[in-house]
């Protein structure tokens, strides 16, 4: 093409019209080939950055949940408190620290549970632990840094001074491995004949001081005689919904206002 329009001084000539003819496609195919590659690269910089912004609304999404699942933390603990209140945990004398269930362990041998708190929130053995409607659910069993264990009202080794309130009838609850696996626990030592009736409350008597009197154990929901013939023992269903506890209430402090 230079010889050519050397030759022809800049005009036009068959053969310089010739090699316009024959390279026009050329040009065309390599302007489109740089048009193509131009716009891949804006599709390329578009995606990079639609990416960012999802990965940034991923963050988003992730920390508002977050922030919902600590809403509803929140909303639920203060919803225990007032319940709490409303049974008159503090008017009747109770220093009490909430502390959230993380772990449980009910087996055919044992019946027990984690706190969340331990001995930095004061809590220490023999403590009593209660429902938000102020039931016994337990006590305080073992205790460390951050956590604590609690045995429930059913296990085995639970024990504690009882009265029946209709009748005021003492007795002692205590867990029997037969009836744990059916989350229930005996009122024992009962005289043959004794006035107890199905759905009679049963609440802690004070006895031994292990535990503050008038907290709400269980209900009979059964009555038989011991084997020795001499004396019976109610079974009974835990106040507590033991199953389902989220949250307790550990006694810090009881003071006796009678």
């Amino acid at each position: 093409m230079a010889v050519s329009s050397f030759f022809t001084k800049g005009g036009s000539s068959p053969l310089s019209g010739a090699i316009n003819t024959v390279f026009r496609p050329l040009h065309s195919l390599i302007g489109s080939v740089s048009d193509y590659f131009a716009e891949l690269s804006d599709a390329r910089a578009r995606y990079d950055d639609l990416l960012a912004r999802y990965e940034s609304l991923l963050v988003y999404v992730a920390e508002a949940e977050e922030e919902k699942r600590l809403a509803d933390t929140l909303i639920e603990e203060n919803n225990d408190l007032r319940a709490a209140l409303g049974v008159g945990l503090r008017e009747k004398g109770f220093r009490v620290e909430l502390a959230l269930v993380t772990d449980r362990n009910p087996t055919d041998w044992e019946n027990i549970f984690l706190l969340s708190k331990g001995e930095e929130a004061g809590f220490a053995k023999g403590q009593s632990v209660l429902s938000a409607e102020r039931y016994l659910v337990g006590e305080i069993t073992e205790v460390g840094v951050g956590w604590a264990e609690v045995t429930c009202v059913t296990d085995t080794l639970f024990q504690a001074g009882a009265k029946v309130e209709r009748t005021g009838q003492t007795a002692v609850a205590e867990g029997e491995w037969s009836l744990m696996k059916e989350g229930r626990l005996r009122l024992s030592y009962l005289p043959l004949g004794s006035d107890i009736q199905y759905g009679d409350l049963v609440l802690t008597s004070g006895q031994g001081e292990k535990f503050p009197p008038g907290l709400p154990l269980g209900r009979v929901v059964g009555v038989n005689a011991e084997q020795t013939g001499q004396a019976e023992y109610a079974v009974l269903a835990p106040e507590a919904d033991l199953a389902n506890l989220n949250r307790v209430f550990v006694v810090l402090e009881y003071i006796d206002e009678q």
